[in-house]
């Protein structure tokens, strides 16, 4: 692939190739009509090495040894063929200029490019200024086009040289996250069988036991019911401590169970549970982020902080047209902030209808602030902070100016 880009990048270059080719053999003949003379068997197989030589070293020729030594020898040739066969010098040396700025890299070129040089003021000497400037002012222009030109090409090259690395680099960063995605959900669902297997033996080796044991008592009991009281009273007893013991094992296993840090994040879970809920049916981002520090939501904050996300989000789809949603709640030592924004089309006026009635009151009972901000096309923000203790708002019915 990389070679065919190259080959169509030289393809203008080819082209100039194959006319100045042409021109060097036009050349050749219109010099030898001018002269009135005949190209021998001797200067028709000289031209056709000269032009084999050259084929061979810009489209066989691999080793870099063989494409210099083809050069050394072509520039001989040019020496060789302008005084035996004439035609025009400046052909030859585009030609030559050509190849040695195409097929070869720094200092070979620059030291090819000085032979050019040389060679063309070797043949302008004691020449009129008008052929000086056509063999070399011209090749110095021509050589400076083809420094640029192969500037470019090298540049556009290593550009999609870069791109396909960049994609295929791309491609195995995706792999590579489609197998950690599967490796973690592999060791997830592991995890979840493996804490399932643990529950079940917990339960057979504490609850299975003790209903057992359960059982046993209860049919001595009643097989001694009403033939030895005393009997059944202390069965009876026994079964009592037997089951309040096994009640509290049975506590403690469900303690060692249950998450440590449930309680304190059972807020948040609620909330989380609730946004991914929501990402599933309406198809829109939500990202919820908190900061390191937090603390343990009461029921009156968590059930707030639900109706309002949940509240938050509904509008924003409905009314917002949004497709992401960012919520953030940042714990401080004695307030949380909880900022709910979304990037829908917002509005240039607000009129508060039921639904933010419903979440600034709902904020508010528990003594919290509610804001809200939107612009057209910027989307809508709600935040509202509560206390990490509750201030419940107390209302007057039927009061007078008196404060509460």
């Amino acid at each position: 692939m990389e070679k065919s880009n190259q080959w169509q990048q030289l393809r203008p270059q080819i082209i100039i190739r194959y006319c100045t080719l042409l021109m060097i053999i036009t050349g050749i003949v219109v010099d030898k009509e001018q002269h009135s003379t005949v190209l021998t068997t001797e200067m028709i197989i000289f031209i056709f090495i000269f032009i084999i030589n050259n084929q061979l070293r810009f489209f066989s020729i691999n080793k870099s040894y063989g494409k210099i030594a083809s050069f050394v020898v072509e520039i001989i040739f040019i020496f060789i063929a302008f005084n035996w066969l004439g035609g025009y010098l400046i052909t030859y040396l585009i030609l030559a200029a050509i190849d040695g700025n195409i097929l070869f890299k720094n200092p070979w070129k620059s030291i090819f490019n000085g032979a050019i040089l040389i060679e063309a003021l070797y043949f302008s000497i004691n020449k009129s200024l008008e052929f000086r400037f056509i063999n070399v002012g011209l090749v110095i222009i021509v050589i400076a086009l083809l420094y640029y030109v192969k500037d470019e090409n090298d540049k556009k090259l290593e550009a999609q040289d870069l791109y396909d690395k960049l994609r295929i680099s791309e491609e195995k960063l995706k792999k590579a996250n489609r197998d950690l995605e599967l490796y973690a959900s592999s060791i997830e669902e592991i995890t979840l069988l493996r804490e399932r297997n643990r529950i079940s033996r917990e339960i057979h080796d504490s609850v299975g036991h003790a209903l057992s044991t359960i059982a046993i008592q209860l049919g001595a009991i009643e097989r001694t019911l009403g033939v030895n009281n005393d009997v059944s009273k202390e069965l009876a007893k026994d079964l009592r401590k037997f089951t309040q013991e096994s009640l509290n094992e049975v506590r403690k296993a469900v303690r060692e169970i249950k998450p440590k840090d449930f309680e304190e994040y059972q807020g948040i879970l609620i909330i989380e549970e609730l946004i991914n809920n929501f990402k599933k049916l309406a198809g829109i981002d939500v990202r919820l982020s908190f900061t390191k520090e937090k603390w343990s939501l009461s029921s009156d904050q968590a059930f707030v902080i639900y109706r309002v996300t949940q509240e938050f989000l509904v509008n924003s789809v409905r009314h917002g047209k949004a497709n992401s949603v960012q919520i953030m709640m940042a714990f401080k030592e004695e307030k949380l902030a909880v900022t709910l924004k979304d990037n829908g089309i917002g509005s240039e006026a607000i009129f508060e209808g039921i639904g933010l009635k419903s979440m600034r009151e709902r904020v508010t009972e528990i003594g919290g602030t509610f804001e809200y901000k939107t612009n057209l096309q910027e989307g809508f923000m709600v935040k509202l902070v509560l206390d990490k203790n509750e201030k419940l708002k107390v209302h007057s019915f039927g009061g007078n100016n008196g404060e509460n």
